[in-house]
């Protein structure tokens, strides 16, 4: 099983640009559902049914790369303020924070997902997916990693070192190429000496994408 999802994505709903998922882990299996392009009222439908109880389920929110806030200027009251500075927050419902290093990632979800998750019969946490990926890397023995998400239409990358996030931002994909170059352009711009590169495929795995990086020489691991 995927390291990233046994570890974080156990009983969560991750709310994502194209639609959501939904998924659970009983032991050793984990059981996904996709529904992409889908609306609010059938998550409304299809989460009740697919988790049984009550028991908590956590909100995974893939709508957009957090804003990183440095501790020092970090003020809660001012969430929206920051928010708005980066983001179209005409349609924002409930604004949130987690911990990611010194800073606070900073990030909203939509008064139509707020509205259709108050509805649901579970308690909920909700975190940004980029949190997880900062948990996760911050795991690892490796002093300076990179975390690259890959979607259909996206790539997530974030850089850290000593624990401290360096970087963070989404791309848009028209090729496989794009994400090796963007891979590059980092390491580059940070002056970075052979990262450990985390490949996680919410997609079938790009073979061409893992042939640009061998051809590389990158130190490349997928979960």
């Amino acid at each position: 099983m995927n390291t990233l999802f046994r570890e974080y994505y156990g009983k969560s709903i991750r709310i994502a640009p194209d639609g959501f998922s939904l998924f659970k882990r009983e032991g050793d299996r984990l059981t996904a559902k996709e529904y992409p392009h889908s609306s609010d009222a059938l998550l409304s439908v299809e989460a009740p049914q697919f988790f049984a109880g009550n028991e908590q389920v956590t909100v995974i929110s893939a709508h957009h790369i957090p804003m990183l806030v440095p501790d020092e200027l970090y003020q809660p009251e001012k969430e929206k303020e920051y928010l708005n500075l980066q983001f179209d927050t005409s349609r924002l419902g409930q604004t949130f924070s987690d911990k990611m290093g010194h800073y606070q990632a900073v990030y909203f979800i939509t008064q139509n997902d707020k509205d259709t998750l108050s509805r649901l019969p579970f308690s909920r946490t909700t975190v940004a997916e980029p949190t997880l990926f900062y948990r996760f890397l911050c795991e690892q023995d490796s002093e300076t990693a990179l975390f690259v998400a890959l979607n259909d239409k996206f790539t997530d990358i974030l850089a850290v070192n000593k624990k401290e996030p360096l970087f963070l931002n989404r791309f848009n994909l028209v090729e496989p190429a794009d994400t090796l170059y963007f891979i590059c352009d980092v390491i580059k711009q940070f002056n970075l000496h052979q990262p450990d590169v985390y490949l996680h495929f919410f997609t079938d795995e790009n073979k061409k994408l893992l042939q640009l990086l061998k051809a590389y020489q990158m130190k490349t691991s997928i979960l």
